[in-house]
């Protein structure tokens, strides 16, 4: 079963404000699935795997 993060636990995941959060995803920084048009939530492996690939470079 598939774990879904919010904006809030993301953010608090990477030590960043929930505004940086909603700007990485508007300018495509961010894996993330948009819910009803509105409602954003993250695949937890996919946001880990995204940290490990930044580290990387």
């Amino acid at each position: 079963m598939k774990r879904f993060l919010s904006v809030n636990e993301v953010a608090e995941l990477l030590s960043v404000k929930p505004l940086t959060i909603y700007r990485w995803c508007n300018s495509g920084k961010l894996p993330h699935y948009t819910i009803g048009g509105s409602v954003i939530r993250f695949d937890y492996e996919q946001i880990i795997k995204h940290i490990k690939g930044a580290n990387k470079k």
